[in-house]
């Protein structure tokens, strides 16, 4: 006989009163061949996953795994009419993703994830635990994600994510992965957390080697590399924005400033960690693009309300400012976070200005009938000088 339970993030949360983003179901007693003929969609590469005809939701039919490999793909799976709920609850991450609700509304907690939920511990089901890596990424995630309510890794499951990253076990985790849960934790409150608990059980270096070999310089002087970060700036960035180009951008100017003292030096190990990780993750290039601007127009933002109009229009220029709003925005946004230094608001709302008054440049009126690109080029940068010099003047 089917049956049908709410499981997994939509059961904790509720639980833990905040609103319920979307719902997972378990199907017990069921096959691929019943869901489809019911109408559900199947969707699932690694394991059977449908969709509800009408709510989109996800259904899963109860599967038990075996490790038969390394990494988050090593596992075959098995799903029948017999795998009862206690078996699909057993395989999961932390016994807080370990309730189900019945169509009756009763609580089934096997693992006693309730009991958990009310001390704010985030522990393992059981020592499966340590068979997929991606488990130590979501763990991190959650630590962060729950900051604010006082959660806590238990030691035994922080013991045995330090004994996954000496093992190897995380060296197994792929590209993709690692960025997806890596941008949800940037896209929410405390992102911090998640990477220093990444450093608690030592699987940073692993998993982001490229904040510990920035260049040769760094490697050189290996013996003097601060060996953790305190993550401080990020700290600050999270509790500020959930935007998570805007905080992965101040994650990499707060490792390349604990590492550098100069721009120089910053600007060009930006260079190498930007294609390293690129290499690597599939990191959207407009995240590397903030991150860049951040690093190499710092100083420069700071000096602004000193800089000559030409100065200005040339900064302006090589941000590409005026062509890539969204992104010089985040820029400037990013740039704000980090500043404690009321000049500095000032110098923003000055550049915010200035690009206000260039954009109300009638441009058909300064170009006219020309056709010449060098001549048009130069009539542009002649009027947009003009504006900042008003701007400058009414300041």
């Amino acid at each position: 006989m089917m049956q049908i339970y709410l499981v997994g993030g939509a059961v904790r949360d509720k639980y833990l009163n905040i609103p319920i983003k979307e719902k997972d179901w378990c199907v017990v007693g069921s096959s691929s061949n019943d869901l489809i003929e019911m109408g559900f969609k199947a969707v699932g590469k690694d394991f059977p996953v449908f969709l509800h005809p009408e709510t989109k939701e996800e259904y899963a039919l109860a599967r038990i795994e075996k490790k038969i490999g390394p990494g988050y793909h090593g596992f075959s799976f098995l799903t029948s009419k017999e795998v009862s709920l206690q078996d699909d609850l057993k395989r999961r991450d932390l016994t807080i993703n370990a309730m189900a609700i019945d169509n009756e509304g009763n609580l089934i907690d096997p693992h006693h994830g309730l009991n958990d939920l009310e001390n704010k511990i985030l522990r393992h089901v059981s020592n499966s635990f340590r068979e997929d890596p991606v488990r130590v990424l979501r763990v991190a995630k959650f630590s962060a994600r729950f900051h604010k309510k006082g959660f806590i890794i238990h030691p035994e499951t922080l013991k045995m994510m330090k004994s996954m990253s000496k093992q190897g076990e995380i060296q197994n985790l792929v590209g993709d992965r690692v960025w997806k849960e890596t941008e949800e934790a940037l896209s929410s409150g405390d992102s911090h957390i998640f990477f220093r608990a990444l450093q608690d059980c030592d699987a940073l270096r692993i998993i982001f080697p490229e904040f510990y070999e920035l260049d040769s310089s760094s490697k050189s002087n290996s013996t003097k590399i601060q060996e953790k970060y305190t993550f401080e700036i990020l700290e600050h960035s999270s509790n500020n924005t959930n935007n998570p180009a805007i905080n992965f951008s101040i994650l990499v100017f707060d490792i390349l400033k604990s590492r550098h003292k100069s721009s120089n030096a910053m600007q060009k190990a930006h260079k190498t960690l930007a294609r390293e990780l690129k290499n690597r993750l599939p990191i959207p290039s407009n995240f590397i693009d903030v991150s860049s601007l951040l690093i190499q127009f710092t100083e420069l933002i700071e000096n602004t309300v000193s800089l000559s109009p030409d100065s200005i229009l040339m900064f302006l220029e090589n941000a590409d400012a005026f062509r890539r709003k969204k992104r010089f925005e985040e820029f400037l946004d990013a740039h704000r976070i980090i500043s404690k230094k009321n000049k500095c608001s000032s110098s923003i709302i000055l550049i915010k200005n200035i690009i206000e008054a260039c954009d109300a440049i009638p441009m058909k009126k300064v170009i006219g009938d020309e056709s010449n690109p060098k001549i048009i080029k130069e009539k542009v940068r002649k009027s947009r000088i003009e504006a900042i010099k008003s701007k400058i003047n009414t300041k």
